[in-house]
């Protein structure tokens, strides 16, 4: 550890290089996740993008989560083309389904806060009930709110319009990840 300047006792980095080198591999992983889509004639593509947001929730500190999604959203604002199907800039975070990566950003923060230990049968239930009854609402709520109100449509039909083909995709989405989730952290814990 370094000393500071002024002669005080040596403070302590808020990021370890193992939590940066975290960080950067989730927001990797998540500009990945976002590449693999299928279009759909509803507008909003199919992709991994929600596993990857409730994976990355379930391994990292909440604050971790919380910085690998900014990053992740701040490199597409930027221009690099992270975005679901290569898009990029601050227009895809306005458009119609912009909602949902503001939604990643509320969702990986409250399910890494909500998540718990992960240990034991009781860890993979609460993980799934967390990534479901948490990361689930957190993504939906700002993607509908954001459609409804750039196409103007009253809540229930945006409500059906986008969650009809995904719920139970995503679901299955957030049981792949706590799956992954649990020997992932085991194997990550022997490393800190």
């Amino acid at each position: 550890m370094a000393e500071t300047t002024t002669g005080k006792a040596p403070s302590k980095a808020r990021l370890t290089t193992l939590a940066m080198v975290q960080i950067a591999l989730c927001t990797a992983l998540m500009c990945v996740a976002a590449q693999i889509t299928i279009p759909l004639p509803i507008g909003v593509p199919f992709t991994l993008q929600v596993m990857m947001v409730i994976l990355i929730a379930l391994i990292l500190k909440p604050l971790y989560a919380l910085i690998a999604q900014s990053l992740y959203t701040l490199l597409g604002i930027i221009g690099l083309p992270v975005f679901a199907g290569g898009k990029s800039g601050i227009g895809t975070i306005l458009a119609p389904t912009g909602g949902f990566i503001i939604g990643f950003i509320i969702a990986a923060f409250v399910v890494s806060l909500l998540k718990g230990s992960g240990k034991g049968k009781s860890g993979v239930v609460r993980y799934l009930l967390v990534s479901i009854l948490a990361g689930i609402p957190c993504i939906y709520i700002p993607g509908i709110a954001l459609y409804m109100v750039y196409v103007q449509a009253d809540l229930w039909s945006a409500v059906v319009t986008l969650t009809s083909v995904f719920i139970l995709i995503d679901i299955a989405k957030c049981v792949i990840a706590s799956l992954i989730a649990i020997p992932l952290n085991k194997a990550l814990s022997r490393i800190k």
